[in-house]
């Protein structure tokens, strides 16, 4: 839920780690690639079939996967990391040879300043012993910085690949042991030149139309409304929502008309299996946390409070969560108040957010009835698309 008088939450700064412990050596590595679809990251990669892919495995497999020494870490980094979007290991090289790709909001910042300050951060992580080289390069799906990391002493090296689409850093780590990296270099270099960016489904089906917000409204965009990427879509109360990170497709848009309106937006998401039920369920545990006891958030010398209030529709589907919300902003003897309402439903894998707030001239009735109507036109939104949501 993003609030719809703008305000943005700000991205986050990509930090790419290197592992560099002692690992085994393989052998030469020559099979042909298959294409991997990474809804959660919005892309496309080849990898060897036999690799393992620990970011897809069911968690009854990460507990097994963290039982073997080899492949402990990536099992661990592919449950608690949500901005690592694929870890893979070749198996024969006993977790000597992995890569992973990481995806995470970075701003308005170029790709070269990017490179450059990655380049800095390893050369100062790496230290005297440790080589770093970049060049910038083409590559079928744009234009990429390569990166070459090598240390002394160390028996490992490592290819990174960087790309930015949209304000989005995507970054591939490829590892193997210096003893088989000539071995491995071909596949990396294969695996990254395969790597594409791939659309999400499409929702402009399911989204509200403005008509059936009401009589008037117009349909505006929201800045970088489609993507899954550092753009939140549960973020009530300022809990954090694990299943932000299984999100595979989203559109947010406002609605907006002329005279003193109530404020609206419509938040449509799709998840991988299973995701949009947990969301569900996050968001009501928040919600009845939140109703019990408000909660405040502080930042320098500015306080945010939230207060929740449940509220109930009859008409909308079971298990449908509406909540009375009051949003106070204390900086100094400077104090905002927004008043609205949230809804939020599922049908499969979609879920769907109203957001209503209150508006010069306008009440919290004229908020709630607004947010009702809409929601109801969303869950039959919701039902015509049959729960669809994406599947890899």
């Amino acid at each position: 839920m993003r609030r719809v008088n703008g305000r943005i939450l700000t991205g986050f700064a990509f930090v790419t780690t290197v592992l560099l412990a002692a690992m085994l050596p393989a052998g030469s590595q020559a099979a042909p690639l298959t294409t991997l679809r990474v809804p959660t990251g919005g892309f496309s990669i080849g990898l060897p079939t036999s690799w393992v892919d620990a970011t897809s495995a069911a968690p009854t497999v990460l507990q097994q996967l963290e039982k073997v020494p080899a492949f402990k870490a990536f099992a661990q980094s592919a449950s608690q990391n949500g901005a690592l979007k694929l870890i893979a290991a070749d198996p024969s090289a006993g977790g000597s040879a992995y890569m992973d790709t990481g995806v995470a909001r970075v701003g308005a910042v170029s790709l070269a300043a990017i490179s450059a300050a990655t380049v800095t951060a390893l050369r100062q992580t790496l230290g005297k012993k440790g080589k770093v080289t970049s060049a910038k390069i083409e590559l079928p799906a744009g234009t990429a910085y390569h990166l070459h990391l090598a240390k002394r002493g160390s028996p490992s090296q490592t290819d990174e690949y960087l790309f930015l689409r949209d304000q989005v850093e995507y970054v591939l780590v490829y590892v193997a042991t210096s003893s088989t990296w000539k071995n491995y270099e071909p596949l990396f270099t294969a695996s990254a030149k395969s790597f594409r960016i791939v659309p999400g489904p499409d929702l402009s089906h399911v989204v509200l139309s403005a008509a059936q917000v009401g009589a008037g409204y117009k349909v505006t965009s929201f800045p970088f409304g489609n993507s899954i990427i550092g753009e939140p879509t549960l973020d009530l109360c300022g809990a954090s929502y694990a299943s932000e990170s299984l999100r595979t497709g989203r559109l947010q848009v406002r609605y907006t008309r002329p005279g003193k309106p109530v404020s609206v937006s419509n938040e449509v998401v799709t998840y991988a299996a299973g995701g949009a039920q947990q969301a569900l369920a996050e968001v009501e545990s928040v919600a009845t946390s939140c109703a019990r006891k408000p909660v405040v958030l502080t930042a320098g010398t500015a306080t945010e409070t939230f207060r929740l209030s449940p509220l109930d529709d009859p008409k909308l589907p079971a298990g449908s969560v509406a909540v009375k919300v009051r949003i106070t902003v204390v900086n100094g003897k400077k104090q905002v108040t927004e008043t609205g309402v949230a809804v939020y439903q599922i049908n499969g894998d979609t879920l769907s957010g109203v957001y209503t707030f209150i508006g010069k001239g306008t009440t919290f009735v004229d908020a709630e009835r607004i947010a009702f109507h809409a929601a109801e036109q969303s869950a039959r939104n919701l039902r015509a698309d049959r729960g669809g949501g994406y599947s890899a």
